[in-house]
């Protein structure tokens, strides 16, 4: 076998180890399966050996296939790193950048910064899905995420871009002149909730708010449910119950006076923003490029 052929055929094992599929790995490579299990066909012949136990519904590495992972993972990721390394300094970084995150980062951090990021990278093809929840990266193939830290698995490297902040209660003014405005936490029990459920235990999150050196947690009535942070402030906006939400996605409103503050001395501690990617998936120069323009933009403190 040509040295090119066998060098292929390792990219394309490595690339079906980490993706967990045939099928995921031949999107990544943007070739076919059939082309992807030949090729792995081929190796084993090669080596006279199975990498793979092949199921119908499962695929995983055999001991030999572990261990050809750990010999020959590190050394293909080095010599991709190499040779973007070089064409890196001959051109820009390109190709496609797919990402997931939160509604609130997105508009709060990412969006008003990606035509800066397009002026600077315009070869790179943005693909971000904004949603509220938390999926397997690897498994829908996207290169990176943005999370708050308490939502990040420990498997992943984290890097900080946004250090922690505060989240507020607002309402609609119509809403406050037809409730008893509250004095404290306490006082909410008695107020209308829009609330939103844990994406990590399917329980409701309650709202822990602080005051100089008090704490309080508070679960106020249950009236409604949604997910989605856009909708709870349209919600909110209509008149229809208090919501939390990060300061800065809803400092325009509140300075606008289509929202106002409920308890304006009280607020909810956040958890910093990450951009979060697999340990073991080999970075690609869209992404470093991606992570230093997000680092150099500074969002804060995030150290």
């Amino acid at each position: 076998m040509r040295q090119k052929d066998s060098t292929e055929g390792v990219a394309m094992f490595v690339a079906v180890a980490e993706a967990g599929s045939f099928s995921e790995a031949a999107r990544q490579l943007g070739i076919s399966p059939s082309a992807v299990s030949q090729a792995i066909s081929a190796l084993e012949e090669r080596l006279g050996t199975s990498l793979f136990r092949r199921s119908t519904r499962s695929l995983s590495l055999t001991d030999v296939g572990n261990d050809y992972l750990l010999a020959t993972g590190p050394a293909l990721s080095q010599l991709r790193q190499a040779a973007e390394e070089v064409s890196g300094r001959a051109g820009r970084p390109t190709g496609p950048l797919r990402l997931t995150m939160p509604r609130a980062p997105f508009e709060s951090f990412i969006a008003p910064a990606l035509k800066a990021f397009q002026n600077i990278y315009p070869d790179i093809e943005l693909e971000i899905a904004v949603e509220a929840r938390l999926i397997d990266i690897v498994k829908q193939g996207y290169d990176a995420g943005l999370r708050y830290g308490n939502c990040i698995d420990k498997d992943m490297v984290a890097v900080p871009i946004a250090p922690k902040s505060e989240a507020v209660l607002v309402s609609s003014p119509a809403y406050l002149r037809d409730q008893a405005i509250p004095k404290h936490p306490d006082d909410l029990l008695d107020h209308r909730a829009i609330m939103c459920r844990s994406q990590i235990d399917g329980l409701i999150i309650p709202w822990t708010l602080e005051s100089a050196s008090e704490v309080v947690q508070i679960a106020p009535p249950t009236r409604m449910i949604v997910h989605d942070l856009a909708s709870q402030i349209e919600l909110a906006l209509r008149g229809l119950g208090i919501v939390n939400a990060p300061a800065a996605y809803v400092a325009g409103l509140l300075e606008s006076g289509r929202l106002a503050r409920v308890l304006p001395s009280w607020s909810c501690p956040q958890e910093a923003v990450y951009l979060y990617f697999p340990s073991r998936r080999h970075q690609s120069a869209a992404l470093r490029a991606f992570m230093a323009f997000l680092k150099a933009a500074d969002f804060g403190d995030a150290t």
